[in-house]
């Protein structure tokens, strides 16, 4: 059996960390990359090769696939991982904290798919699993930014899924809701760095209230297992929401409507 080969952005911890760990654990050979050096050196092994990288690299990102092609000779799966939450009302995030959310969040993951489809192409085989979020399908108050950085890469995907399909390639989406990482932390740090007048506190405290919920949520194993089943199997799902309360969230959005789904919601966040 050949091995199969995969590229995990955003390795070094959560959802991409976990992954990365289970892949290699089921006969995956992983070049594993993030920004943080010293955390990705923590999870090397002898299926799990850890190389330094900004997303936002278009250069670096080239030339890791060029080492990928020159020492494997293939690339079987791209996880599209590496990317943060930028919370804050849409009026308050500074244009430049915008454009940031979404050069990781949408451009870098565009950089990574433009990157190795020329060898999945080349090969007539592959697979892209680009991690979205439940708010790539709808968004909440507070979540504008991120949740408009995950209707684009859903977009995306949707697109280069058509594109694709007859050379071989598959394009997967997986929609985490809420999972127990240090991503809720982040997420908080960079709410501090946004000035919010007074009007907006009660969408503030929201935000609070609904991801107060985080530490008793499944941690990364869950997505981990749903992105190697993506991986391995021959039937790939196109969009697959987890945990259970995600996925319900998704379908209640649809069934109640936007009106209807929207006041719930605030109601929820106390708005």
């Amino acid at each position: 059996m050949v091995q199969k080969i995969a590229f995990v952005t955003g390795a070094s911890s959560g959802i991409g960390r976990a992954t990365t760990i289970l892949l290699a654990q089921n006969e995956f050979y992983v070049f594993a990359v993030a920004r943080r050096k010293h955390q990705l050196e923590e999870i090397r092994s002898e299926n799990i090769e850890t190389i330094q990288l900004d997303v936002m690299d278009e250069a670096a990102i080239h030339d890791v696939v060029k080492h990928i092609m020159a020492t494997k000779g293939r690339i079987d799966v791209l996880v599209n991982n590496a990317g943060y939450g930028q919370l804050g009302a849409v009026e308050c995030v500074s244009m430049e904290a915008a454009h940031h959310q979404f050069e990781v969040n949408v451009f870098g993951y565009a950089m990574c798919m433009q990157a190795v489809l020329p060898h999945m192409r080349a090969q007539r085989s592959g697979c892209i699993i680009n991690l979205s979020s439940i708010l790539g399908r709808f968004s909440l108050p507070g979540f504008g930014w991120y949740a408009a950085s995950k209707h684009a890469v859903e977009a995306l995907s949707e697109a280069l899924r058509g594109e694709v399909k007859a050379l071989g390639i598959d394009v997967v989406v997986i929609a985490p809701g809420l999972i127990k990482t240090e991503f809720v932390t982040k997420e908080f740090e960079l709410l501090k760095t946004v000035d919010h007048p007074s009007a907006y506190q009660k969408v503030i405290g929201g935000l609070h209230q609904l991801l107060s919920h985080e530490p008793q949520c499944p941690g990364p194993e869950i997505i981990a297992h749903a992105v190697l089943k993506a991986a391995s199997t021959s039937i790939r799902p196109v969009r697959h929401a987890l945990p259970w309360d995600s996925k319900a969230a998704v379908i209640s959005r649809w069934i109640l409507g936007g009106r209807f789904f929207a006041w719930i919601l605030r109601k929820k966040m106390g708005i």
